[in-house]
């Protein structure tokens, strides 16, 4: 019985430590071809489920804010909870994710068990894609919750409301423009396709020279635009230690 307690508790130990030492690789790829919308590099914050990144009909934060119109995140990486992991997704110079492109990172879950991810769609005014609450990857007993993939459709691009949707005035990543002059819009977060002027907002900005080409096609409600994959990293200590408590158990 004594043993049985021991081989038990240390289980329960091992599964806690799962949760908080497995890596996690957090992928993504723009599904568009050759003249679509890249994506800056993209947010990933790993916590423990008490932020959630916006609330769909209120004012965005300071940190969104930043991500959708500049696609700066160091803000955003500030106001999650202590203890949460945060990092970029990249690819290539310059870093952005363009069509027909992927990019992955891989970060330590530290015991955190909800993610959240946000990027700004280029060019624009202020378009993102993200989730507004957050992902449960880990079960409260530590175990992943996926593989996990999310396809992003043009349906589900939101639009900050932190900045007039005028192409003309202060997009960012388009040459010769300075992103920092669009007009202040005081507005809410919400989908982009609910706002009647926005098939007509996308094709002003067909012919946009970016950093990385001109924009020569960009999307409907129905386009999917970009996927994002969560997978563990099954070669992590936590499950090195697992499987090594399984081999001494069958000794």
């Amino acid at each position: 019985m004594i043993r049985s307690s021991a081989i038990a508790a240390a289980a329960v130990l091992a599964t806690a430590s799962l949760a908080a030492a497995q890596d996690v690789t957090v992928t993504i790829e723009n599904l568009q071809g050759a003249g679509g919308l890249p994506l800056t590099p993209t947010f990933v914050g790993l916590h423990d489920g008490s932020f959630d990144l916006f609330d769909p009909g209120s004012a965005v934060s300071v940190g969104l804010e930043e991500v959708a119109e500049l696609g700066s995140t160091a803000t955003l990486a500030g106001e999650l909870p202590a203890g949460a992991v945060t990092g970029d997704i990249t690819f290539g110079a310059p870093p952005t994710i363009d069509p027909g492109e992927t990019g992955s990172i891989t970060l330590d879950s530290a015991g955190n068990r909800f993610l959240n991810f946000a990027a700004m769609v280029v060019p624009s005014n202020d378009l993102f894609v993200g989730n507004p609450t957050p992902i449960e990857i880990f079960d409260d007993m530590g175990n992943f919750n996926g593989p996990i993939t999310i396809t992003l459709f043009g349906s589900q691009v939101w639009d900050a409301g932190t900045e007039v949707n005028d192409f003309s005035n202060g997009p960012a990543f388009v040459a010769g423009v300075d992103a920092t002059l669009g007009a202040e819009q005081n507005g809410v977060a919400s989908l982009l396709f609910d706002d009647p002027a926005a098939s007509a907002y996308l094709a002003s900005i067909i012919g946009a020279d970016t950093p990385v080409g001109e924009i020569a096609q960009t999307f409907d409600s129905s386009t999917a635009l970009y996927r994002v994959t969560i997978v563990p990293e099954p070669g992590s200590i936590a499950g090195l230690a697992l499987g090594g408590l399984f081999l001494r158990r069958r000794r």
